[in-house]
């Protein structure tokens, strides 16, 4: 039995089982794959199985045994099937859209997977024959050393997420201008307003902690047993009940009060989108001017420059250093 068959066979057993199937069970199903041979190779193929099933992202999980239930393999019915999403054309329309403009993210980690998505969208939407596709995923265009670290430690995380690896992280805290080491269990990221943000637990702090990607100057993925979880993932967990709606609400510092002025022609929109985050939303003339409470002033930039000069920080100082400064890497990114 080659390789692809073996791992059907193998999800088909433990996806309809009722009850975990211990090894040896598993090696009385597959007598000619697990049966055979020395008991370190048999044991070494068997975990390489468990790793490409669960690269796959199938939920095959070991259950501990105890007095009243064995120890074996299965993968969780509930995780692996979702229900169908019965949705019209004007809503797959709208995720259509919604998706080809999320392709542009600059260094998003997810864009190949997207692409499939928006291809199968596309499929299953158009009249036979008519699907277009999607187009691929352009090569990383040339960007500063700082942008291709981060796109690089994306791509890390993303595969350590999906592996359920051990991962150390060099960090440079918000809160404390300092370095440190961390090692934490990723759980997944989360993309707030220009900010990547890997949602994880650190055993330093022993609880979930949020890390800023741009700001990771270096990580290693735990190499030990690369083909086996070092993790399991929480039962009932949900990312975005750890993450701020939004980035500035980031707990990077105490709270302070941050003002920004928006000019026309996107003054309305923009006290429209940040209205109800405001503490004042109060108009000058055709202008706009917002009061937020901030507990991330560095999280607040991606909003303020994505106005392209149509917003401007009045509150506090250290935001419109912050902003200046910003300003002027951008500038001279920009020069040859």
């Amino acid at each position: 039995m080659d390789k692809a068959e073996r791992l059907l066979d193998l999800v088909a057993l433990l996806l309809h089982t009722r009850e975990p199937l211990s090894f040896e069970e598993i090696q009385h199903a597959f007598p000619e794959d697990y049966g055979q041979g020395h008991e370190d190779a048999i044991a070494r193929k068997f975990e390489r199985d468990k790793a490409d099933i669960l690269a796959l992202g199938l939920p095959l999980k070991l259950c501990l045994g105890d007095e009243y239930e064995k120890e074996g393999y299965l993968i969780e019915r509930q995780r692996y099937g979702q229900p169908a999403l019965d949705l019209g054309p004007e809503e797959l329309a709208l995720l259509f859209l919604a998706g080809s403009a999320a392709l542009d993210l600059e260094g998003s980690p997810f864009q190949r997977d997207l692409v499939l998505a928006l291809n199968k969208i596309s499929l299953a939407t158009s009249p036979e024959g008519g699907a277009r596709s999607v187009r691929s995923v352009p090569l990383a265009r040339s960007a500063p050393t700082a942008g291709l670290r981060q796109r690089e430690h994306l791509e890390v995380l993303r595969r350590a997420i999906a592996e359920r690896k051990l991962v150390t992280l060099t960090y440079h805290g918000l809160w404390k201008d300092e370095i440190t080491q961390r090692k934490v269990h990723p759980y997944g990221l989360v993309y707030r307003r220009g900010v990547w943000i890997l949602v994880a637990h650190c055993q330093l702090r022993d609880a979930v902690r949020l890390f800023h990607v741009d700001r990771i100057r270096g990580l290693a993925v735990n190499p030990l047993k690369p083909r086996s979880p070092d993790f399991e993932w929480p039962a009932g967990f949900e990312l975005t009940a750890h993450v701020p709606r939004e980035p500035w609400q980031l707990r990077a510092h105490p709270p302070v009060r941050a003002v920004l002025r928006f000019e026309p022609p996107v003054a309305e929109a923009a006290a429209a989108e940040l209205g109800p985050e405001a503490l004042e939303v109060r108009e000058e003339g055709e202008a706009r001017v917002v009061s937020l409470e901030c507990t991330s002033l560095e999280g607040l930039l991606p909003t303020l420059l994505a106005y392209r000069g149509r917003a401007v920080a009045l509150e506090p100082p250290e935001l419109r250093a912050l902003a200046r400064a910003a300003l002027a890497r951008l500038a001279g990114e920009g020069q040859p």
